[in-house]
């Protein structure tokens, strides 16, 4: 039973990305800015879907229709998923997302920004106007911090450049915790974590072996931009800190 849930799963998988792929290619340059992040909508809970993952959300979700930057710990490349599925958006990301078969190529055309991962690769400056001229244009966007992923018992230091953009587009900044709860609610599930070492196809087979699973995301209270970036990104450190030992 477990070889067959397993091989239903990766098939859904699969089916998925063909078709994200050959909609993206043939109907979003016919689709509205809305009808894209709608698509985006679907796709990612068909993803979760085949994963055999449940989706819940806690909080009052962001307003749609403004310019805001949403501020999300990172697990797993499952978080950007649950996000979409949730509140679809753009997302600041790693420049090796973009080198991922066939998801790297699903993040490109959904305006995926991707930000160089060693320093003195030069080019952030520009990447960091960008997602200001996407505030300003009312988009959401996510930035993951932390710059890497986690087993999700601890939140890492913030990394703040791009803290400058919301500033300077005037656009708030939203916190959201995301979690992957054990099937008793209480302590992080280690194997939804993608991070360190594990390659994507082996994290891929731990989160699709599971008999079932669940995603959640918390949405914390806005807060305004500052300039001060560094502060502001050790209020939302401390937000989603304590948020994250409130639910063990």
């Amino acid at each position: 039973m477990n070889r067959i849930r397993f091989i239903f799963r990766l098939f859904g998988i699969a089916f998925c990305l063909l078709y994200g792929m050959l909609e993206m290619f043939f109907l979003f340059p016919l689709y509205s800015k809305q009808r894209k992040l709608r698509a985006i909508q679907i796709w990612s809970h068909c993803v979760l879907a085949s994963c055999g993952m449940k989706l819940k959300t806690y909080g009052t979700l962001p307003e749609r229709g403004r310019g805001q930057m949403m501020i999300c710990n990172h697990i797993s490349w499952l978080d950007i998923m649950a996000i979409n599925a949730a509140f679809p958006g753009r997302f600041v990301a790693k420049d090796d997302v973009a080198k991922w078969p066939v998801i790297g190529y699903l993040a490109t055309q959904a305006q995926t920004v991707y930000v160089a991962r060693k320093k003195g690769t030069g080019g952030n400056g520009e990447k960091i106007r960008h997602v200001t001229e996407a505030l300003q244009n009312g988009d959401t966007v996510t930035l993951f911090p932390e710059g890497t992923s986690t087993e999700g018992h601890e939140i890492l230091p913030f990394k703040t450049s791009f803290f400058q953009a919301p500033y300077d587009a005037g656009t708030p900044l939203i916190p959201v915790l995301c979690r992957y709860p054990n099937p008793d609610g209480s302590s992080p599930n280690p194997h939804m974590a993608y991070y360190g070492d594990i390659s994507l196809w082996s994290s891929i087979r731990s989160v699709i072996s599971q008999r079932r699973s669940m995603v959640e995301l918390h949405f914390l209270e806005p807060l305004p931009a500052s300039p001060e970036r560094q502060e502001t990104a050790r209020e939302i450190h401390r937000r989603l800190s304590e948020k994250q030992k409130e639910l063990g």
